[in-house]
């Protein structure tokens, strides 16, 4: 009697099994994409950087910092942005530290708006901005890699006061394009020539507590490509600020760095450790008589120093990584106390073919005031889903943010799943009254809000 019980609960495991197998067979059939995103990407990911015959493709990376003791932009940006230069960058990264605290927008300021516009007009998208207090950082990348640049965030950490007040501390941003990782970090360290330990604990701060999405990259350090700069506040040690001085009239900077608190905390493993920094062939970009080029002359005769820094970091024990650095400088601006800090550099990725999760059929033309209707597809196999708060905005064609949608409608929870069928959407012609002219449709994802489609350029008629 007892083995035949046995057999019963043996026989009922059995059925319950095998129908659990069909619902998961049926799933999948109903729907191919089913799970299949959670690895594809990985797998690509790891499949493209261990290839060794794979053909690289170069992007030029250009990041400013500047502290501009709160200061609004100069008339002329054409040396901050090396505008001169016959091959402009990829992408930029521009970073601030101490700006207006009346200016408090984190995107209408006068910083981000003038930028906006000026590389707006040179066909750069503001991808990304983020702000704590007077810290600031932004990323703009050239239109023609919109579709290539995903997984984008922000982050922030508060290091002044005990971490309450966040005058001290870091912004970041971090975004892939073409198969690897980047992160652009801008931070403002605490000041004083003596506070060198606090300098080191805020820089801790931030490295520890800033935490992302994506499972792969979730810290500062696991990216392929780290750059770190800001406003670094390490000083010059065992000198005086006229024996500073002296070295740099005769132009023995060599001698002054050798007592720069960054590099000796580097040597000695305290922060920044396997960061690398290019050769700093520039005069100390700290202490000025404000809107000048001379060195302190107040009651506190400041030590002129390096405060203002662009380090990076590269992953190259991964086979096919490779950054190389093009210039270091300071550009020539009497703005504020510090002088600022650019860097340009050169980053080995891997396929930049585009490979857009949204495809939208073209479009021809649409009427002035007209319900109209589009139709797109989504491919199977990238993670994240769609998702009902994703949405389709109309943008003018040279748009300058993601911001500046005109109109909009929401997109379709699991699109993926209709196949080629697709999605089918219409907007109303009461929310179609733009001026004639060029348009396009983005497909904006809800999750990490960064463009996943992008339609063809289409024209609005009256």
């Amino acid at each position: 009697m007892r083995h035949r019980l046995n057999l019963q609960k043996v026989l009922v495991v059995v059925i319950i099994y095998r129908l659990y197998l069909g619902l998961l067979f049926e799933t999948a059939v109903r729907n191919p994409c089913a799970k299949m995103h959670k690895v594809s990407d990985k797998l690509h990911h790891l499949s493209v950087k261990n290839a060794k015959s794979h053909k690289y493709d170069t992007l030029r990376v250009y990041l400013v910092t500047w502290n501009v003791g709160a200061a609004g932009p100069p008339k002329d940006l054409t040396e901050l942005l090396d505008l001169k230069e016959e091959k402009l960058p990829d992408i930029y990264g521009i970073g601030f530290q101490e700006l207006d605290p009346t200016d408090k927008d984190m995107k209408d300021n006068q910083w981000t708006c003038r930028l906006t516009d000026d590389l707006g007009r040179l066909d750069y998208v503001r991808i990304k901005v983020v702000r704590m207090q007077a810290i600031s950082l932004q990323v703009f990348v050239k239109r023609s890699l919109l579709l290539h640049v995903t997984s984008i965030e922000s982050e922030y950490s508060k290091a002044g006061m005990g971490g309450w007040w966040g005058n001290k501390g870091g912004v970041s941003i971090r975004f892939d394009v073409g198969g690897v990782n980047v992160i652009i970090v801008n931070t403002h360290l605490a000041a004083h020539l003596e506070e060198m330990a606090e300098r080191i604990e805020d820089y801790n701060v931030v490295l520890s507590t800033q935490k992302f999405r994506d499972r792969d990259v979730e810290n500062i350090l696991d990216h392929d490509y780290v750059f770190w700069m800001g406003d670094l506040n390490c000083r010059l040690e065992n000198i005086s600020k006229d024996a500073a001085i002296k070295l740099i009239e005769k132009n023995e900077l060599d001698k002054l760095l050798k007592l720069d608190q960054l590099k000796q905390a580097q040597q000695e493993g305290l922060m920044l450790v396997d960061f690398h920094e290019g050769p700093i062939n520039f005069k100390p970009t700290y202490k000025f008589d404000k809107d000048t080029d001379i060195y302190d002359t107040s009651e506190k005769q400041r030590i002129p120093a390096w405060c203002d820094r662009i380090l990076y970091k590269t992953h190259d024990d991964i086979d096919g990584l490779k950054m190389s650095k093009r210039k270091y400088y300071s550009p020539a601006y009497n703005k504020g106390d510090h002088k600022p800090v650019a860097a340009s550099f050169e980053i080995n990725v891997f396929d930049m073919e585009p490979n857009p999760f949204v495809i939208f059929d073209p479009i021809n033309k649409w009427g002035y005031g007209k319900t109209q209707t589009f139709h797109y597809t989504i491919r199977c196999g990238i993670e994240p889903d769609s998702s009902p708060w994703d949405f389709i905005g109309l943008y003018k064609a040279d748009f300058k943010t993601f911001d500046d949608y005109k109109t909009w409608v929401y997109g379709k929870n699991n699109a993926e799943d209709r196949g080629d069928k697709g999605v089918t959407l219409e907007i109303k012609g009461s929310y179609l009254k733009e001026p004639p002219g060029k348009y396009v449709l983005c497909y904006i994802s809800k999750y990490k809000g960064w463009l996943r489609g992008m339609s063809n350029v289409f024209e609005i008629v009256g």
